[in-house]
């Protein structure tokens, strides 16, 4: 759909042209104005009209570009004062400074397109109002036979209104300068690179029109600096547009920001009063915020499940050590305790037939008793390997002393001060230091192993250190692989530092994990 400032723009750009061409003409025909002043004019209205085109295709919802291009159709209208037509003079008079007060009000709307404090409103509706009804009284008190609404010919009403229309702009123009000045210079950077280039030729225009005025058409330099002064006027339009393509790149600058702000918790919609804004603009910032806030929602989903997938994995560790629990208590008081009956039986029937018996019937039944007695020593090795009834009972640090007694080697055990902990935990400690040792005592080549068990803050740290040839490697077999899945799944982790001067396997199991259910 078609923004209601398009059709006004258009209508502006087709009645600017042609007023250009007719501005033209009778500026060419008046004959009192030179070839440059004459290209200058032409040049700078339609830099106006260039200028607020563009304006108005980057930024259709802001109004500056219908008032860029308005000043350059009042440029124009300015010329026509210096038709022949009596009836066309008459309508030219009170619009013969018409691009002062249009100019000021660009100057001070700039780049919001619109007045944004009281003052500044009573400024704009002064200069309208001053410039409009001086040309008012020029018209009802001029001289010119092309009048045809003149009151009194020759009176001097006409020479009193340009001398008051004339102190009236330089009043306006003084107060302009005085406003843009104080917003540059109370202005946040933005805002600065905005308004430099109009501040610029805005003051170097007061500049030299307010010395050559000063000096009198009479002073050689009057000339030279009035001409200077037009040729600053010329680039104003190229000072707005200016202005428009760097505020296009401000808001490019700000939604790059909020992209980037990834992270921060951004939760809301940053506008930057200082750049300008419209629907694109606020659409493009929409859809930047947008992408932020999704990136974080789908981040807290990641949390989520990641933190569900720990939970089950603590959960099938525990899960793993109940049966273990079980499966031990299944071997020692089911076929552990009926091998021992078998024994019993087998011992009784020897002892009661025992002279009886032939000798290879009473060898048969010994090597039974023993190859019982062997099975027995086995299953009971397997069940402390399962899980050591030990560790249920007495709990990690007595399960450790009473592993490091049975390994044929030298084992230097440091505990700090560790309470009983969770089942799970203490399992997971207990199988960390048995692996070691294990590896040690196979691997190593050494005679020698040092155990260290601490509870450090919310952390129980357990450290098996040899001096062996080194080459361990987590992923070189499946027993550190393991322990290492077991470790990750309660929320810590295992490192195995392994060299020329030895290895240490180091497990941090933390005492709680996210959820919350470790103790």
């Amino acid at each position: 759909m078609q923004h209601p400032r398009t059709l006004a723009m258009t209508g502006l750009l087709a009645a600017g042209s042609a007023l250009g061409v007719v501005a033209l003409t009778l500026k060419a025909g008046e004959g009192t104005h030179t070839a440059l002043d004459t290209a200058l004019s032409t040049t700078t209205g339609y830099l106006f009209l260039l200028a607020g085109a563009v304006a108005h295709v980057r930024r259709p919802a802001n109004p500056i570009g219908v008032l860029i291009a308005l000043a350059g159709v009042a440029l124009f209208l300015e010329d026509l004062q210096f038709t022949r037509n009596p009836v066309l003079y008459t309508v030219a008079v009170p619009l013969r400074a018409a691009s002062s007060p249009v100019i000021a009000h660009l100057v001070l709307a700039f780049p919001h397109g619109r007045l944004r404090s009281r003052w500044e409103r009573l400024l704009v509706a002064a200069a309208y109002l001053v410039v409009l009804g001086s040309g008012v009284v020029g018209l009802l008190f001029g001289d010119d036979p092309r009048d045809l609404l003149a009151l009194s010919p020759g009176s001097g009403g006409g020479a009193f209104a340009d001398r008051a229309l004339e102190l009236a702009a330089t009043a306006i123009s003084a107060g302009v300068v005085v406003v843009l000045l104080y917003r540059w210079l109370t202005g946040r950077l933005p805002q600065r690179r905005l308004l430099s280039p109009v501040v610029v030729i805005a003051l170097a225009g007061a500049l030299t029109s307010g010395t050559g005025t000063a000096l009198g058409d009479a002073h050689p330099l009057s000339g030279p600096l009035l001409q200077a002064y037009r040729i600053l006027f010329c680039l104003w339009p190229l000072a707005f547009l200016a202005g428009v393509l760097r505020a296009r790149v401000g808001n490019a600058e700000m939604i790059r920001l909020l992209l980037e702000r990834d992270g921060t918790g951004l939760a809301a919609l940053v506008q930057d009063d200082e750049v300008w804004k419209d629907s694109r603009s606020i659409d493009a910032l929409n859809a930047a915020a947008g992408l932020v806030l999704d990136n974080q929602r789908l981040t807290a989903e990641l949390e989520q499940r990641l933190a569900e997938v720990r939970a089950s994995r603590a959960r099938l560790v525990a899960a793993g050590d109940e049966e273990r629990r079980r499966l031990e208590r299944d071997l020692h008081d089911g076929a552990q305790q009926r091998l021992v009956s078998v024994v019993l039986l087998l011992r009784m029937a020897g002892r009661r037939s025992g002279a009886e018996l032939p000798p290879e019937i009473r060898a048969l039944l010994t090597g039974a008793v023993d190859e019982l007695q062997t099975a027995i020593t086995e299953l009971r090795e397997l069940a402390r390997g399962i899980r050591p009834a030990i560790l249920t009972e007495a709990g990690l640090v007595a399960a450790v002393r009473s592993l490091a007694d049975r390994i044929p080697m030298e084992v230097a055990l440091t505990v700090g001060t560790v309470p009983r902990l969770d089942a799970a935990v203490e399992a997971t400690a207990y199988f960390v230091t048995s692996e070691a040792l294990t590896n040690a005592l196979k691997h190593a080549r050494t005679d020698r192993a040092d155990v260290r068990i601490e509870v450090t803050g919310a952390e129980l740290r357990v450290a098996v250190t040899d001096a062996g040839v080194g080459g361990a490697d987590v992923e070189g077999g499946t027993g550190l692989a393991g322990l290492r899945d077991r470790v990750q799944a309660l929320g810590g982790e295992l490192d195995v530092a392994s060299g020329a001067g030895g290895t240490t396997v180091t497990a941090v199991i933390p005492l709680a994990d996210p959820g919350g259910t470790f103790t």
